[in-house]
């Protein structure tokens, strides 16, 4: 628990964030009502699986790096591992929104609004740790086939 103090304010909201998500996932993201009978469909459908996976895989991510628990990532910086995952959670996130659109509830709106927060922060400690995009390798022959 210290070690989530010591922690800065961003990683703190990318952390509790990222576990609001996750609980809220479970919720009905889509919900009807009629005659006293409710049915909904949580996050967990379609490719609503990916972005609640991707936010579980942020989650462990950040906490092992709050840890200081080294996963070795190759060439990554684990700054990069983070914007990557954030990334990618958010454009899910958003397309899950998107193509969830039938009888949205609440909870739609609330993982659409902590998602963004949850990318926005994370690309701002990125920036301040430094992180670059890693270089790729260039081709001298335009990439096509010479033979």
């Amino acid at each position: 628990m210290d070690a989530l103090k010591k922690q800065s304010v961003d990683v703190q909201i990318i952390l509790g964030g990222t576990l609001l998500y996750v609980i809220f996932s479970f919720l009905n993201w889509q919900q009807v009502s009629f005659d006293g009978i409710t049915a909904g469909v949580t996050e967990w459908a379609g490719i609503g699986y990916l972005a609640s996976l991707l936010a579980i895989l942020l989650l462990a991510w950040e906490l092992a790096r709050v840890s200081s628990i080294k996963i070795p990532v190759g060439d990554l910086t684990p700054g990069l591992v983070s914007a990557a995952l954030a990334l990618l959670f958010v454009v899910f996130t958003v397309i899950t929104f998107l193509t969830h659109g039938t009888a949205r509830n609440w909870p739609a709106w609330v993982g659409l609004i902590l998602s963004i927060v949850i990318g926005v922060l994370a690309f701002k400690r990125a920036k301040a740790e430094g992180v670059e995009m890693p270089n790729l390798p260039k081709t001298t022959d335009g990439g096509g086939d010479s033979t």
